[in-house]
């Protein structure tokens, strides 16, 4: 037989499998036009002269890499389903006189038509995308730059290569199933499972356990630190814990509801009940990806919007004014430090407003849950990280003049913010007492330090006090006090910036009055940090939404696949009922009541799944600084609806085609 004979035979195969193969190229298409539309955003920030464009691009290659091999991973479980349900076809072929060799050659170009077609669509669509979702990326990072369009050939290559790699892996693998099974098993592969499984109780109480535990820890992680080492912990447990339960537990379910007579002996119930328990060993897989990548949607989305959308709460939270500068505090260093930020502010017609003189000094204890606080033991209880308590201390003369107000004090007496914790008028720090004699609210000049690790106290204290407690838990170290000076500045925000590029040399060179310079510590400002912050997160945020809708495919390819797979497989079945006395309308309503008991269980598991994590994620967060937890599950449930959404239309349109095939 001629070449021509095996590609005209391929091309009929793709046509008459259209509902198989159009998808699978689509697909395809997609999954190349976002490893494309990363690397040539790569290329161009690459190219682009503008602040962070390193950071961002090392952001996008990494984000690129795992895309790369995620799309290997969907297309080898697309290739599965197609091949599945052309298994009988091929032995038909094998049966009348196709040798296997013959069988390799169509697949070798099906597989090679599909992937030319899906590299080809994914890589001129990626090229009209990237100019706009570039500029996207831009606006989301907030700058501002010339753009021309470019098409970077070295992203055309690596695509190219990448995925014909993938492709051919793929081939590979057909070839593979082809040597390994006989025309025989082919011709009866959908016979194949229809032994009804045993309910393994337990696997399906170890499934229930382990899920369990991932809660467990999910919800009991006390820090930001714990949250971040042991979130994966809880991840792996609840991905197994995930996998037995549809594997097992949802098999031990349905055979409950079979006992049960008065469900299960109603035409719809029996149905859907009695079609479901045959082949839930193989959809239980399905569906517990299903879950999983929905949490993935539900966790990567709403955490990277949160970030995003909190970045003023973040900043405020790191820069309480403006700006802030700090120096190592020496005889002349207040009246240097002021005066040489003030002449530079003139020099750049901005004015200098709400500036506050801050002499903090900061120390490590470890909080004994009760009255009592040790620096010593501050390493000794490191491994309980929310029993350390950060103190800030004040002296009570910078603190009166910046609040305006007058308050005394007398010896071991103290003015208190404690934040979270009870102390019920009085503590002791290492071994000395003090009397709490008023709280006060966190200072608005101070940046917050709630991280999510321990405790934070805030103690204004007479100045001698502070100055003895500070030299007492720094004795022998080479250490300073710091003198910080916090301010706003009223001017717009490009001034303000070159200002701020400038001060930090103006104040090195800054001599106080001994003739010695400033030993000038950090020099920050809340612009700076928001510039620096849109880089970052606006980057992740960026990749966020492109490794959602990559999860997003592979939930719709799974879903869609696996409505095609339970349509076949019921097309007789349900003929027989319809043959017996169940009308159409009936059938339909044993269909949706399907969707409804088992395929809508893994929207309703990655819900439960990503409540259970909420905690955790909480407290990761908080390690960013992003403190808002009303805003955090306000995105959690717009996320959650906004996806409920999206996966209603998605089992409306696959359920469609499920009951075309089925009648």
């Amino acid at each position: 037989m001629s070449n021509l004979f095996y590609t005209k035979l391929a091309f009929q195969n793709l046509r008459k499998n259209k509902s198989l193969y159009l998808p699978c190229l689509l697909s395809g298409a997609v999954i190349v036009m976002l490893f494309y539309i990363l690397d040539s955003i790569c290329v161009m920030l690459g190219t682009a002269d503008m602040r962070g464009a390193a950071y961002l691009e090392m952001i996008l290659e990494l984000s690129r890499n795992v895309c790369g091999f995620l799309s290997i991973i969907i297309l080898f479980y697309i290739n599965s389903f197609v091949v599945k349900q052309r298994k009988r076809e091929f032995g038909l072929f094998c049966v009348l006189g196709m040798e296997k060799g013959h069988l390799f050659r169509v697949l070798f170009l099906e597989t090679t038509m599909v992937g030319t077609a899906s590299i080809i669509t994914g890589v001129v669509g990626g090229a009209l995308l990237s100019q706009i979702l570039f500029l996207v990326l831009l606006n989301i990072v907030r700058y501002e730059i010339p753009l021309e369009f470019t098409v970077p050939l070295s992203s055309i290559g690596l695509t190219f290569a990448v995925f014909a790699a993938a492709y051919l892996l793929v081939i590979l693998a057909e070839a593979l199933q082809i040597v390994r099974t006989n025309p025989i098993d082919l011709l009866h592969s959908a016979k194949v499972g229809e032994r009804e499984p045993k309910a393994r109780w337990l696997l399906a109480l170890l499934g229930a356990a382990t899920l369990g535990g991932g809660y467990a820890v999910a919800i009991g992680v006390k820090t930001a630190a714990e949250a971040i080492v042991f979130f994966i912990v809880a991840v792996v447990l609840v991905m197994i814990g995930t996998y037995l339960l549809f594997t097992a537990g949802s098999i031990a379910l349905l055979k409950i509801l079979r006992r049960n007579k008065s469900f299960y002996y109603k035409p719809n119930n029996f149905v859907s009940v009695s079609g479901m328990i045959y082949r839930m060993k193989q959809n239980a897989v399905g569906l517990a990806n299903i879950c999983i990548l929905s949490t993935c949607v539900l966790v990567t989305l709403s955490s990277t919007i949160c970030l995003y959308i909190g970045e003023e709460s973040i900043t405020a939270n790191r820069f309480p004014r403006d700006m802030t500068a700090s120096f190592a505090l020496e005889e002349g260093t207040e009246e240097a430090a002021i005066g040489a930020i003030e002449d530079l502010a003139g020099q750049h017609g901005l004015e200098i407003q709400n500036a506050v003189k801050v002499y903090p000094g900061s120390f490590l204890t470890y909080w004994d849950g009760k009255q009592g606080f040790s620096a010593e033991g501050s390493a000794v209880g490191a491994a309980d990280i929310s029993h350390l308590c950060d103190f800030e201390t004040l002296p009570l003369s910078s603190y009166n003049e910046a609040v305006g107000m007058n308050y005394q004090l007398g010896p071991h007496e103290v003015l208190f913010n404690q934040g979270s914790m009870e102390l019920g008028g009085k503590f002791q720090l290492d071994g000395t007492e003090y009397k709490i004699k008023g709280l006060i609210p966190f200072p608005d000049f101070l940046p917050g330090k709630d991280d999510g690790n321990g405790v934070y106290a805030v103690m204004v204290m007479p100045d001698n006090e502070q100055q003895e407690l500070w030299e007492a838990h720094n004795k022998g170290k080479d250490t300073f006090r710091l003198f910080q000076y916090v301010f706003d500045v009223e001017g717009s925000e490009d001034h303000r910036m070159v200002f701020q590029d400038c001060l930090r040399e103006a104040l090195v060179e800054t001599k106080r009055a001994s003739g010695e310079n400033l030993r000038v510590g950090t020099v920050g400002s809340r612009d700076a940090d928001r510039r620096d912050f849109y880089n970052t997160f606006g980057g992740l945020f960026f990749v966020g939404i492109f490794f959602t809708l990559l999860f997003l495919l592979a939930t719709v390819l799974i879903v869609y696949y696996k409505q095609i797979t339970e349509g076949y497989d019921d097309h007789d079945r349900f003929h027989i009922m319809q043959q017996v006395g169940m009308s159409t309308r009936e059938v339909k309503s044993a269909i949706h009541k399907q969707v409804l008991m088992v395929f809508f269980l893994p929207l309703g598991l990655a819900m439960v799944h990503i409540s259970a994590a909420f905690p955790a994620l909480c407290k990761i967060l908080r390690g960013f600084q992003m403190t808002n937890t009303r805003l955090f599950l306000m995105c959690v449930l717009g996320v959650c609806l906004a996806f409920s959404v999206v996966y209603l239309i998605i089992y409306w349109l696959t359920a469609s085609v499920y009951y075309r095939l089925a009648k």
